[in-house]
């Protein structure tokens, strides 16, 4: 039985024993359209709960990111994690040579951001994949992916300014130098709001030199270019911004994972028929018992 036929018989049974319990006759109307509206508040909520998938990500950037997801727009951008806060890295050799495994909870309607930026040097990219418990996946492909260049500062240029009460809770090497923090939601709904969203640029696929092969991460995903000096340029002083990169479409669309079934208009003008049909119908026998037992009872 489905969740949303759960939830449907369930809201119906809670109509039903409103209107067989309430005392007052006055009230029967009420109790008919408090039940119909539990009826489709349940039928919603349960065809929301059925959408939810759990990702696992694996990432890894050259030199930093903050990984995201929310809507389309930005306007409900949450935080899910990111990596070391310096260029050494808390297993390997650098930031990247190791990538961080996270879990979270998200919808098919959800896509999917990465923010990067690098510390003006030697070069950078990033490279990941995207595994949903119902079996599907995705990576770091150009074909799936987008992204543009910021007006916003790059973080690493800012590290002066940010004390160390300050900074993102990481990793971070003693004597090591702090490279900067993952951007606040606010800065980045308005840079995702305002911006110009080009297709992804490979720097090929996983093994690609000088980053090698990243454990974790399928041979089929692809380095992508986060250079903000030049498409294809190495790490120099000018990539004074940082990249946001987005999935092209929600992780449904691109990956096959089922929407919200939340009823269309038309459905729950349906429902709360039937849902007040239902309850007025044994009201109604109840009524016409208390009347003929008692011809002192008047209809309202």
């Amino acid at each position: 039985m489905s969740n949303l036929f759960k939830s449907l018989v369930t809201g119906i049974l809670l109509t039903v024993s409103l209107a067989i319990t309430g005392s007052d006759l006055c009230y029967l109307h009420g109790v008919v359209l408090s039940g119909t509206v539990l009826t489709v508040g349940l039928v919603i909520a349960g065809a929301g709960r059925a959408s939810a998938v759990n990702m696992t990500t694996t990432i890894t950037a050259d030199d930093h990111y903050g990984f995201f997801y929310g809507n389309a727009n930005s306007n409900s951008l949450n935080f899910v994690g990111g990596n070391e806060l310096e260029s050494k890295g808390s297993q390997g050799t650098y930031n990247w040579s190791n990538a961080e495994t996270l879990n979270v909870n998200i919808n098919a309607s959800d896509y999917l951001y990465l923010v990067v930026w690098d510390s003006e040097s030697v070069d950078e990219s990033w490279i990941g994949q995207f595994q949903f418990s119902m079996g599907q996946s995705l990576l770091s492909k150009a074909s799936d992916w987008e992204y543009m260049i910021t007006k916003g500062a790059n973080p690493y240029t800012d590290i002066n300014q940010v004390s160390v009460a300050q900074r993102d809770q990481g990793f971070l090497a003693a004597g090591d130098t702090f490279e900067g923090n993952v951007l606040n939601v606010t800065e980045l709904v308005t840079e995702i709001q305002g911006g110009n969203w080009v297709g992804a640029q490979t720097r090929g696929a996983n093994g690609t030199t000088p980053w090698g092969t990243i454990a974790g991460i399928s041979q089929n995903a692809d380095f992508l270019n986060v250079t903000t000096a030049d498409k294809q340029q190495g790490g120099t002083s000018t990539n004074t911004n940082y990249t946001i990169f987005r999935t092209k479409g929600s992780i449904g669309q691109l990956v096959g994972l089922p929407y919200k079934s939340i009823p269309e208009p038309s459905s729950i003008l349906g429902l709360l028929a039937f849902g007040a049909l239902s309850a007025g119908s044994l009201a109604l026998v109840k009524r016409k018992s208390k009347v003929a037992s008692n011809p002192l009872v008047k209809y309202c």
